[in-house]
């Protein structure tokens, strides 16, 4: 019998959700092959229902697929880094302003609550899931927000810059900071909408002197070991 029978059904939504975790915790790099097969084994389901969650994928700019190669992580260019982060700043200004009109304490708790995930991630040395916090918190401020479009896109942008952190950041460096994040909290509790864009356009320029922006080295980490907590991978 195949063994893939008696593994635990997911749905489309379940499968890309654990693509999509393991492409921005990190687990799979920049230029990493996503082959349908392997995938199809990985999550125990047909190659066929894995083809359109890669292209759902690549819509959202994090998957390239070439025609008779497949697909692959994607792996930004230089000028693609210093584009994502400018239309970051861009975005993000007008994001922590409406933010700062319409924050509520329990606002405030939740994104303190994200830089305390993050720091006890970072002392403990889980790396994929510090930086998978760090990209949740500019998601929750733009959720804030209460524009579900505007949530949308810095979403995509901010999953898109994760690709560029893992591929170009200088080591021992860290892309966006817990003071940065906590600094921003701080803009926002006290009503100062300059002071927080202000402080925004800095921190992501911070982002931006974290890179390195050379060649960037290719990844030879396992398909199959980015989803070993799955636990069913064949």
């Amino acid at each position: 019998m195949d063994d893939t029978n008696k593994l635990p059904a997911r749905s489309d939504d379940d499968i890309h959700r654990e693509i999509y975790n393991a492409i921005i915790d990190g687990r799979l790099h920049p230029g990493e092959k996503l082959g349908q097969d392997e995938l199809g084994k990985v999550f125990g389901v047909s190659k066929t229902r894995i083809r359109p969650i890669l292209h759902r994928l690549s819509d959202q700019k994090i998957v390239t697929i070439e025609p008779m190669r497949g697909a692959f992580v994607a792996r930004p260019s230089v000028e693609e880094a210093r584009e994502v982060n400018a239309a970051r700043q861009i975005i993000e200004e007008g994001v922590i302003r409406a933010a700062t009109r319409v924050a509520k304490p329990k606002h405030l708790k939740m994104l303190r609550r994200i830089v305390a995930d993050e720091n006890e991630a970072r002392q403990g040395q889980n790396m994929g899931c510090a930086h998978r916090l760090t990209g949740e918190f500019h998601c929750e401020l733009a959720r804030i927000t209460g524009n579900e479009v505007v949530a949308d896109v810095v979403r995509d942008l901010v999953s898109r810059d994760s690709l560029v952190v893992g591929l170009y950041q200088r080591p021992n460096s860290s892309a966006c900071s817990l003071h940065g994040h906590s600094q921003l909290i701080d803009r926002i509790a006290a009503g100062d909408e300059d002071a927080a864009a202000h402080a925004m356009r800095h921190h992501l320029q911070d982002v931006m002197a974290s890179l390195d922006l050379g060649p960037g080295q290719p990844s030879s980490a396992s398909l199959k070991s980015a989803f070993s907590h799955i636990g069913n991978s064949q």
